[in-house]
């Protein structure tokens, strides 16, 4: 189970260190295998925005970009990023700045003056995500400091769970464990009830006995599945080792991640008849979310819909 120190902490305040936190987990049961520190050493980075983006006149590769740090006049920034374009908000290192083992210093790359650097996740030590600039929202605030706007410093911790302890399988699982060792109090959790707004129901027909004796689904209605997953929540995600794909799929990653309650949402104009849970049978098959087809036998157990299978439990 991976997780993010700060998102424990604000379901169990404690004024406990990272290596006392760490320590305690570990002497609870909750081995810490790994602890990665995010943020650390980026007070020199700032959110951006790219005004201008045209191509260096010496390299097909690489774009001269003016770039808004929120310091009145435009840094001339250049840049190899493939995302890289007018518009973009991503996170500036300024001269003076410290990316690892990087120092950040005017230079002249194929004789064009750059001032600064364009980043990735990675290169800023976030994500593994090297494949681009990374992306910050449109209104994000231009000029403030990443680690401001970030929530920054963060960890990444990684602790081994034995099968006993599926409890431990969610952020507050775990902050009840170190609430009980580090004699503190686990903050109230309050989901107010939202009451159906429509009549549409599906029936569902359980068929796997005793290995899936509940299911549960709501009809939701009036969804923007195409809207942009608020910054917050993805970067808990990616904190906890969880690339966010899409808003709907990252809201139920998100809930199983804090509370232990696995979740799917399907689209409703998809399905085509009665939601069924079993056993899956030899020559069956089920496309998962990575794209791929997965060949299925009487070992795995499958949400159906008329049905076929179109979810996989577990």
């Amino acid at each position: 189970m991976k997780f993010s120190e700060s998102w424990l902490r604000s379901h169990v305040p404690t004024t406990a260190s990272r290596d006392e936190l760490s320590a305690v987990l570990t002497a609870i049961g909750l081995e810490v295998e790994d602890v990665t520190a995010l943020g650390d050493g980026l007070d020199n980075v700032v959110v951006a925005r790219i005004v201008e983006a045209v191509r260096h006149p010496q390299a097909d590769r690489l774009q001269v970009c003016k770039v808004d740090a929120g310091q009145g006049e435009l840094l001339q920034i250049v840049c190899g990023a493939p995302n890289a374009r007018p518009g973009l908000v991503a996170p500036l290192a300024m001269v003076g700045a410290q990316i690892g083992e990087l120092k950040i210093k005017p230079a002249k790359l194929r004789g064009v003056e750059s001032n600064g650097m364009l980043c990735s996740a990675r290169e800023l030590g976030l994500d593994t995500d090297a494949s681009g600039l990374l992306e910050l929202p449109d209104d994000a605030p231009v000029g403030v400091t990443l680690v401001e706007y970030l929530g920054l410093p963060d960890a990444s911790i990684e602790i081994k769970l034995t099968p006993n302890r599926a409890d431990c399988f969610s952020v507050r699982g775990i902050a009840f464990d170190v609430a009980a060792a580090t004699r503190s109090e686990v903050k109230p959790f309050v989901a107010e009830p939202v009451a159906a707004q429509g009549s549409r129901e599906l029936v569902i027909q359980l068929d796997a006995g005793a290995e899936a004796p509940r299911y549960l689904g709501r009809v939701i209605e009036g969804v923007n599945a195409s809207a942009t997953t608020p910054l917050w929540m993805a970067e808990r995600l990616r904190r906890c080792g969880v690339r966010p794909v899409s808003l709907l799929v990252d809201i139920t990653q998100y809930v199983m991640l804090e509370l232990g309650q696995p979740m799917h949402a399907y689209d409703l104009d998809t399905l085509k008849g009665q939601i069924g849970v079993r056993r899956s049978r030899a020559g069956e098959s089920l496309k998962l979310l990575d794209g791929r087809d997965a060949a299925l036998d009487d070992s795995f157990l499958v949400v159906t819909d008329a049905d076929r299978p179109v979810g996989l439990a577990g």
